[in-house]
């Protein structure tokens, strides 16, 4: 067999170099594929997780956080990770998240600040973390979402800016009876919690 000249091998290394510079700056990591949390797409999220994923594959359109691309449904969250308050006229209790009448009327609020979140995320500068409380009765069908500035903000200045773009959120959905209170009273669920944008 005859041996392979020098200036063959040398071409088609520079052949392969080529095309793996090519896939580089085609976006495909070096690693495989890409890997993300799931996002639903009827949960909390869902519309926008999509609509943020076709946009963060365009240049030219607007550029959302990681965050954004995944799913905040209340079903979704690592089990033992949040709690819920259940308020019962004066009394308070603090209780697992449960999927269910829990997750029906605070869902609502998540989809609604996800999507508001997100759009000012794509519009001004963020920080990494967003607090946010959503209060939710389903008795009256609403819902309530509020920023709250994070302890230890780096820059309280960009943090502050971002609540007033998030501003408060109101949402609506079809009445239901709670039923997480005795004697049928009216059943309020508070959630509260911090969002990693970068994540």
């Amino acid at each position: 067999m005859n041996p392979v000249p020098t200036y063959a091998l040398l071409s088609a290394s520079v052949r392969l170099a080529t095309v793996a510079l090519g896939l580089v700056a085609c976006g495909v990591p070096a690693g495989g594929a890409y890997v993300s949390a799931p996002s639903g797409s009827g949960a909390a999220g869902g519309a926008t997780a999509e609509a943020a994923g076709t946009a963060g594959a365009q240049s030219d359109g607007p550029r959302y956080p990681p965050a954004c691309r995944q799913s905040w449904a209340l079903e979704d969250v690592p089990a033992g990770d949040a709690r819920v308050l259940v308020v019962c006229g004066n009394d308070i209790r603090r209780e697992p998240i449960v999927v269910g009448a829990m997750s029906r009327a605070i869902d609502p609020g998540l989809e609604s600040a996800h999507e508001r979140v997100c759009t000012c995320a794509s519009r001004m500068a963020a920080p990494q973390f967003v607090d946010l409380v959503v209060t939710a009765v389903p008795d009256e069908g609403r819902a309530g979402v509020e920023t709250s500035e994070p302890e230890g903000e780096l820059d309280p200045g960009v943090a502050s800016a971002f609540a007033s773009c998030v501003g408060k959120i109101a949402t609506s959905f079809p009445r239901f009876v709670g039923g997480a209170c005795p004697d049928g009273a009216k059943t309020t669920f508070v959630y509260s919690f911090d969002i990693d944008l970068v994540r």
